[in-house]
């Protein structure tokens, strides 16, 4: 497979995989598996920002978050 980037993505991918001690190919494919891998909660996200109250939530969550208001618990597998 064969991707075309622009120039500009181009540096700004270079420049991220210089960073993170990788090739830019390797960056790529990273950044494609994160995104592949978390697939459900990108889906679970978009279904729950449909409904304003829930967006709503979401959005006061982020902002908890943000000012350092939140409690870690532990994953339930379910």
């Amino acid at each position: 497979m064969t991707i075309d980037f622009s120039d500009e993505l181009q540096r700004k991918i270079t420049n991220f995989a210089i960073q993170v001690g990788q090739t830019p190919e390797q960056a790529v494919l990273e950044i494609i598996e994160e995104r592949m891998d978390h697939q459900s909660a990108y889906n679970e996200t978009a279904y729950l920002m449909k409904s304003e109250k829930n967006k709503e939530r979401l959005d006061q969550a982020i902002r908890d978050i943000r000012d350092g208001i939140f409690e870690e618990k532990e994953l339930k597998n379910g």
